[in-house]
């Protein structure tokens, strides 16, 4: 995982393993997308695995990450003006989201294309804020014209790991704990407290009255247990501070409804797109003793999409996969569990 192992591919910097079998072409391809201040050096410990499981692995770090390409003016601009909820800043926050898919698009062909990848071979996964990035590759996907590449013939199922109820636009309960709402602090202050309270243990019940908000002593939060080197590799804070791009859309994507609109296209799938887009998994991916926004957002999956299937209303084929005991950094604390549930088919 030196800096001798990146590759550079369009606007991205990714890390790759390569095919795990020097002969066979019939593996899967884990394309993986970080979250909200982490960096693809945070799934490191899927590397050694790889094998172990039959597929290649490909971490991209997103612009602004170190190695990719950072954002110009123009692209921060567009995303800093989408603060209110108005038409306009709807529209800015849908065209920064939409341009964020095409890169992910052409780099999805482009790697169909170089490596000879198989058709129903690539499992496309983003964390935690990264869930965000999933749900508009449903929507805006679907919307460019295909070249040579027919991406969706490629594509077997889309996942969401563990993400928050604000990736998806759901609103979160009154009364519990957010760093970035603390009206005590301000933003960059709620960025340093908030590794050690989004990478701990919790307790939680079934239901949202239930929920913890205070971590277990033991397990202790992920952040304590790794070492120096290792926060400096998995962490880049630059992009979650508050003229950073990530914490801009972290904010106006939920002021606005850009995430809930990218969540209910991607799962209510619109009349007119193409059968193959359509016939794409959309799986949801959580971690039970997760912070709670990870707990208050798959009870909010869950209870939409029952109510779709009473009203009789078409849901995109999808599927839930719980991990029990495991927090938010399951990648890091329990590599192996992680992956193998991430790639398989069951």
């Amino acid at each position: 995982m030196s800096n001798d192992n990146w590759k550079k591919l369009g606007v991205f910097a990714f890390l790759d393993t390569g095919p795990p079998f020097a002969n066979r072409k019939d593996y899967s391809t884990l394309v993986m997308l970080h979250g909200l201040s982490a960096t693809a050096g945070f799934f490191k410990h899927f590397f050694p695995l790889a094998k172990n499981v039959g597929a290649r692995i490909i971490l991209i770090n997103r612009r602004e990450y170190p190695g990719s390409d950072p954002f110009s003016d123009q692209d921060h601009a567009l995303i800093a003006s989408a603060t209110h909820d108005t038409p306009e800043a709807s529209e800015n926050a849908n065209l920064f989201m939409k341009a964020r898919t095409k890169e992910l698009y052409d780099f999805l062909c482009e790697l169909v294309r170089s490596e000879d990848l198989l058709t129903n071979s690539i499992i496309l996964a983003g964390w935690s804020l990264g869930a965000a990035f999933m749900t508009a590759f449903l929507t805006y996907a679907p919307t460019f014209e295909a070249d040579e590449i027919e991406l969706s013939r490629y594509i077997r199922r889309v996942i969401v790991y563990d993400p928050p109820s604000i990736a998806l636009g759901y609103p979160a309960p009154d009364g519990y704990y957010y760093p970035f709402n603390d009206p005590s602090i301000s933003l960059d202050e709620g960025m340093k407290t908030f590794p050690l309270w989004a990478t701990g243990y919790y307790a939680h019940g079934e239901t949202l009255e239930t929920l913890s908000r205070t971590a277990l002593d033991d397990p202790r939060p992920t952040i304590l247990v790794m070492s120096v080197e290792d926060i400096g590799m998995a962490i880049c804070v630059p992009p979650s501070l508050s003229d950073g791009v990530d914490m801009l859309l972290l904010q106006n994507g939920s002021k606005n409804g850009l995430f809930a609109r990218l969540r209910m296209t991607a799962l209510f799938v619109p009349d007119g797109t193409g059968e193959g887009w359509s016939n794409v998994e959309f799986r949801y991916f959580w971690c039970d003793r997760s912070v709670w926004p990870i707990i208050s957002g798959i009870q909010s999956f869950i209870a939409e999409t029952e109510t779709a299937r009473q009203l009789g209303k078409l849901v995109r084929k999808h599927s839930i996969v719980r991990m029990n005991g495991a927090n938010h950094c399951a990648h890091w604390d329990e590599p192996e569990r992680t992956l193998k549930l991430l790639v398989s088919d069951d």
